[in-house]
């Protein structure tokens, strides 16, 4: 439980909003994460900015006053149209909640390096696009020109939108949740995008990599950033297990000289942990690769060193 005194929360808030505001191009952007827990001195909360909506969510209890505060806070500062609050406790349903405001944001359009997104709260945890990876997706958007791009649980297809605003002819976009693909399509045309020239696939990413290689179907371009557990009709699939045979897979379908970026979100595997899984890529694949690039999560994702001694996003971009 956080017991801060008012005039200590609303100094944490705005020490927050400080940081963010000077390195945050807010004119392009207005979605973000305003307050990350123990990197903000807010222990065991988030607070992420969706324009004028504003989530707080609470990983652990928190006394009513306390809350009370960090929202008198929000609203002298930011002036939000709306506050929802997600308990996110473990071993319990998130439990969502409206704060103030009419209702709990449904549908609603956020900014993000000029490219629009469709978000909603009432979505358990996502809320339709993960902002840590605000960064990488620019990376993304650079190496994508006149390139094909595949990208694997592809979730609402934020890197893809990216890709194709970067220039790349076409995309590919697999999950196994319909709802995801369909919000994916929603996001293309809002972005005047025409989904007809993308492909969009509901399935397991394990069945359509066996079948691109199978058909000898390659790409310039691979994304994939799973979730940290699935389970389809055939595969039990977690990423500590299996990383080093999907970025294999990955491989084995990528064009010579093509672009591979892998993203894993799991902070009990530290960066040191990871380099040792993909030390072992070599044992699912006849391929070689060269790492050209690592990155983290963005400014916004502090941490203090102490409760998180490293940042818990690991993104890497391997070429073949």
């Amino acid at each position: 439980m956080h017991n801060a005194d008012p005039k200590s929360l609303h100094k944490i808030i705005c020490k927050a909003w400080s940081l963010r505001k000077k390195h945050i191009n807010l004119t392009t952007t207005n979605v973000y994460r305003l307050a990350n827990s123990y990197g903000d001195d807010l222990p065991e909360a988030t607070i992420d900015v969706y324009g004028k909506n504003l989530l707080v969510q609470y990983f652990k209890p928190y006394e009513k006053q306390s809350k009370d505060r960090i929202y008198t806070g929000l609203n002298d500062i930011l002036s939000p149209e709306s506050i929802t609050e997600k308990l996110r406790l473990k071993s319990e349903d998130i439990k969502t909640h409206l704060v103030s405001g009419k209702e709990i944001p449904r549908n609603f359009v956020v900014l993000e390096n000029g490219i629009k997104f469709n978000i909603s709260f009432l979505e358990g945890g996502g809320t339709g696009l993960f902002l840590d990876q605000r960064d990488n997706r620019k990376k993304i958007q650079a190496l994508a020109n006149n390139k094909e791009i595949l990208n694997c649980f592809c979730y609402t297809s934020s890197f893809s939108i990216y890709a194709k605003i970067g220039g790349a002819t076409r995309t590919t976009n697999i999950d196994l949740s319909k709802k995801a693909v369909e919000w994916s399509k929603k996001n293309f045309l809002l972005n005047q995008l025409d989904v007809n020239n993308h492909e969009f696939i509901v399935g397991d990413v394990w069945e359509w990599l066996r079948r691109f290689q199978k058909k000898g179907r390659t790409f310039d371009v691979i994304i994939i950033d799973p979730p940290s557990f699935s389970t389809s009709k055939t595969t039990v699939f977690t990423v500590e297990k299996d990383i080093p045979r999907l970025i294999a897979a990955g491989l084995d379908i990528l064009h010579e000289d093509g672009i591979l970026a892998f993203s894993t979100n799991i902070a009990k595997i530290n960066f040191s942990k990871f380099f040792q899984l993909l030390s072992r890529v070599k044992d699912f694949t006849q391929k070689t690769y060269k790492l050209i690039d690592v990155s983290s999560q963005g400014v916004d994702y502090p941490t203090d060193g102490v409760h998180a001694v490293e940042p818990y996003l690991k993104f890497v971009i391997l070429s073949c």
